[in-house]
């Protein structure tokens, strides 16, 4: 049985990374200030439902649904990573490496919004149209 961590709605959409970072002219990266306003935004709503629990350090799931109030093209997976820090941030995982199984959809809606679930991953978790995934042969 996969146990739900987190199951949450988030008003808008997160930044892509290219609105969450920066370069200077020698190649160091910093965060803009619009990212940093968004994720204390959003860690600070994640905190409310999280609560005071100690952060999960097994492997995780996340399930990412996007729906957006217009037909403007983006990257689906270039505004995971706002939410995968937002989620470390806010104590609920210990490190994003621990997400093991990844799922991001958009939709079209009536507003922006953002659905964010986090579920412990096992193998029930892993399998995909009841198979499991093909392994990679490494050399």
């Amino acid at each position: 049985m996969k146990k739900v961590l987190l199951e949450m709605e988030l008003k808008g959409l997160p930044p892509t990374v290219n609105h969450l970072y920066r370069s200077t002219i020698g190649g160091r990266r910093y965060k803009t200030d619009a990212g940093r306003e968004y994720q204390q935004m959003i860690t600070n709503d994640i905190i409310e439902v999280w609560g005071d629990r100690q952060p999960y350090t097994g492997s995780v799931a996340l399930y990412i649904e996007f729906e957006t109030d217009n037909r403007r093209r983006w990257d689906i997976d270039n505004r995971v990573k706002a939410l995968q820090d937002c989620l470390t941030m806010a104590g609920v995982i210990a490190d994003d490496r621990q997400v093991d199984v990844l799922h991001v959809e958009r939709r079209q809606g009536t507003t922006a919004r953002t659905i964010l679930t986090v579920m412990e991953a096992n193998n029930e978790t892993l399998q995909i149209r009841g198979k499991m995934p093909i392994q990679l042969q490494r050399e």
